[in-house]
C-alpha cells in the first residue's frame, strides 16, 4: 500500500471513531461485553466505509453512509441494552432527578425575577395594580390593626403596602434559591469528566419539557391576566391584583422563548 492509500492520521476527521467514543458512552450491557461490541462494530463500519470507497465516494461520504445504515449510537445502545434485558441504565434516575433539579432552579430564578418586575410595576402603577385586594374584600379590625402597626394608611392601604412587600421579598428569595441551585448543578457538572457519558437523556429533554411547561404557565397567566383587565374597562378597583400574575407570566413567557430556542437549535443540530 503506497502513502497515498489512506489519508495521514489527523489530516481527515474520523467520523467512525467519533462514532465509536458516542457509543461507548451510552452503552449500558455488561462490562465484558463492551470491548466485543466496540470492536465488532467498528469492523461493521469499517468494512461498509471500504465498500462504499469501492463505489468511487470519498473516505468522509462513505463513513457518513456507513454510520447511517449502522443507527444513531442511542439507538444502537438501546438494542444491545435490550439483547440483555436492561432497557434502563441505572444511572438513568440520577440524569432524571439532575434534569428536574435543573429545570427546578431556572423556575425558582424566574419567581425572582418575577419579583423585581412586579416591584417595576409597583413603582410604575402604584401597589394596588400589584398587590390590592378586589372590591368588596374586608378585614376585621384586628387584622387592620395587624396591618396598621407596620404600615401607615387606612385599613385598605396597608394591606396592600403589607401584601406587596410580601410578594416582592417571597420571590426574590425564591429567586436566589433558584440562582444557588444553578450554582450548585454547574459545580455538578464540572465534576464530570470530559467524555464520560454522563448524558444519558437525550439532548432535547430538557428544553422540550421546559418549553412546555413554562408555555403553559405563561399562556395561563398572561390570559388570565387579559381577561381581568378587560373586565376591569377602566372600573376603579377591579384592576387591583392584575400585576402578581401579569408580572410571572411576562417572565415565565421569557423563560419559554428561551428553552424553545434551545430546542429548535438542538433539533437542527441533531
Amino acid at each position: 500500500m503506497n502513502e497515498t492509500d489512506t489519508p495521514a492520521a489527523g489530516d481527515t476527521p474520523d467520523a467512525i471513531d467519533a462514532y465509536l467514543d458516542a457509543l461507548l458512552a451510552r452503552l449500558t450491557v455488561r462490562p465484558e461485553r463492551v470491548r466485543r461490541i466496540i470492536t465488532e462494530s467498528e469492523d461493521h463500519l469499517r468494512e461498509a466505509a471500504a465498500a462504499g470507497m469501492a463505489r468511487g465516494l470519498d473516505v468522509v461520504e462513505a463513513q457518513r453512509d456507513a454510520i447511517e445504515a449502522f443507527g444513531a449510537p442511542s439507538v444502537v445502545a438501546r438494542r444491545f441494552a435490550a439483547e440483555e434485558g436492561v432497557l434502563l441504565p441505572p444511572s438513568l434516575l440520577l440524569h432524571l432527578v439532575l434534569a428536574m433539579a435543573l429545570m427546578g432552579s431556572v423556575g425558582f430564578a424566574a419567581i425572582g425575577v418575577s419579583g423585581l418586575v412586579a416591584q417595576g410595576m409597583g413603582s410604575i402603577f402604584g401597589v394596588r395594580f400589584v398587590s390590592g385586594d378586589h372590591n368588596g374584600v374586608t378585614y376585621t379590625p384586628a387584622r387592620c390593626a395587624d396591618f396598621q402597626k407596620y404600615y401607615p394608611g387606612t385599613c385598605e392601604e396597608a394591606a396592600t403596602a403589607h401584601h406587596f412587600d410580601e410578594m416582592v421579598d417571597s420571590r426574590i428569595t425564591a429567586g436566589v434559591l433558584g440562582l444557588l441551585g444553578l450554582g450548585v448543578l454547574f459545580a455538578i457538572r464540572r465534576s464530570f469528566p470530559r467524555g464520560s457519558g454522563v448524558r444519558l437523556l437525550p439532548s432535547t429533554f430538557t428544553p422540550t419539557v421546559g418549553a412546555a411547561l413554562f408555555g403553559i404557565a405563561a399562556a395561563g397567566m398572561l390570559l388570565q391576566s387579559l381577561a381581568q383587565l378587560s373586565v376591569a374597562g377602566g372600573i376603579p378597583g377591579e384592576e387591583a391584583g392584575v400585576g402578581a400574575v401579569l408580572s410571572a407570566g411576562i417572565v415565565s413567557l421569557i423563560v419559554f422563548v428561551g428553552y424553545a430556542t434551545a430546542l429548535v437549535r438542538r433539533l437542527r443540530a441533531a
